[in-house]
């Protein structure tokens, strides 16, 4: 036997229900998405805000406010949704001997969850397609480099 045939045997290949139901690994795909847009929207914040364009008479400026306060909704919605997670997991903790309790804590924290979510995502999305479209819409007031 070949050494590729007995490390398939050691580690079989998960079948396609077992990585669908798996509960860790859809955690660890919501924790990561969740991150990456709570890095992503207060970087582009600080960029737009620091290198923010020189323009003479920039058209639709208030699509600029509109994007910077879209991201700093999401990276507050992504904190939220961040907590509301950490809450969640531990009611089962706190609630372990008043199980009623500890549903109806969980409804409550899962609406505030969700309520952040939809902050931190629409927030994203928001932000970010109006700071394209501002900077499409002003692209051609860039001033050129002196040579």
């Amino acid at each position: 036997m070949d050494t590729q045939t007995e490390a398939a045997e050691a580690h079989p290949e998960p079948t396609n229900e077992a990585v669908q139901t798996d509960i860790g690994f859809g955690n660890q795909f919501r924790l990561e998405l969740v991150k990456t847009i709570l890095t992503l929207a207060p970087a582009l914040l600080a960029f737009t805000i620091a290198f923010r364009p020189k323009l003479v008479q920039p058209d639709w400026e208030w699509l600029m406010w509109l994007g910077w306060i879209g991201l700093g909704l999401s990276t507050l919605g992504a904190m939220v949704n961040m907590y509301g997670w950490e809450r969640f997991y531990l009611s089962y903790r706190d609630f372990k001997h008043n199980i009623p309790a500890g549903v109806a804590a969980r409804k409550i924290i899962t609406l505030w969850r969700r309520a952040g979510a939809v902050l931190q995502f629409g927030g994203f999305g928001g932000g970010v397609l109006a700071i394209a479209v501002f900077a499409a819409k002003n692209l051609d007031k860039l001033p050129l480099a002196k040579s």
